[in-house]
């Protein structure tokens, strides 16, 4: 229930696959984001960014990928106050978290010379539009799967309120606190930059299901118009898919990030 996965796990899902992922830590002002890495950093860079609650591991089954790891250097972070980033300790503000996530990727463009692409999971799509906005010039492309766009659509749920009661909050576990802090703010701040879209010219790519009733497909829709002045926008659509697509519709996640490797030329 605390979403994170521990080491001892890490080593048995990894002790058969020819490469391993390492570990370290960014320290970006008053924080420490904790990330996960594999492959080499001559390849173009894969960034990505999990959902609400989550950790890097969100991911892992890309990181055992042949045809990801022939082709590409993946990071995925743990974003604050989940796995290892400051466990508990959450960032509720939107353009906060991507300032943070910028140390990450300002080391990496320092080691790889490269614009990463970003790709992106459920709350994971908020962040990444973020940074869309305010580092367009440290990204080279954003791929967005079942993401949060519109803060028209995005409702708190009954539960966001009472969460916030203590005693509540005093016998849920940590990630989902931090979770629902989060969401509780995300309204407002995807308000403040969604006028902003237009302003992102890297390509974007989105893979969206029609039976996702957690970020419901009219998400896609909203970005998809917000996004219509760019030429290189696309939107796929997974009539029968839910929410959960980075584990149930892996290979369409894999095509639709080769195809951003193509279209960025990398």
């Amino acid at each position: 229930m605390q979403f994170r996965i521990s080491d001892r796990k890490v080593k048995k899902e990894f002790k058969d696959q020819k490469y391993k992922p390492t570990f370290d830590y960014v320290e970006f002002e008053e924080r420490k984001i904790h990330y996960a890495k594999i492959g080499n950093d001559s390849l173009p860079t894969l960034f990505f960014i999990h959902g609400s609650p989550g950790d890097w591991s969100a991911f892992l089954d890309y990181f055992k990928d042949s045809t990801l790891l022939e082709r590409t250097n993946m990071v995925a972070l743990d974003r604050t106050g989940y796995g290892k980033s400051d466990f508990g300790n959450h960032e509720k503000v939107l353009k906060e978290q991507a300032r943070f996530y910028k140390g990450i990727l300002d080391k990496f463009q320092d080691a790889t010379k490269q614009k990463p692409i970003l790709i992106s999971h459920s709350y994971g799509g908020a962040v990444v539009l973020q940074m869309a906005v305010d580092y367009p010039k440290l990204i080279s492309g954003v791929v967005i799967l079942a993401g949060l766009s519109s803060s028209e659509l995005t409702v708190d749920r009954w539960y966001n309120g009472a969460a916030k009661s203590v005693f509540v909050r005093w016998w849920l576990p940590a990630a989902l606190t931090v979770s629902n802090k989060e969401m509780l703010h995300l309204q407002r701040d995807l308000k403040a930059i969604e006028n902003d879209y237009n302003k992102i010219k890297v390509p974007v790519m989105v893979l969206h299901g029609q039976k996702d009733k957690i970020v419901p497909y009219e998400h896609a829709i909203f970005l998809e118009k917000q996004l219509k002045n760019n030429p290189s926008f696309e939107l796929t659509t997974l009539p029968k898919a839910n929410h959960f697509i980075p584990w149930t519709h892996q290979d369409s996640v894999r095509t639709i990030i080769l195809k951003m490797l193509d279209e960025t030329k990398q």
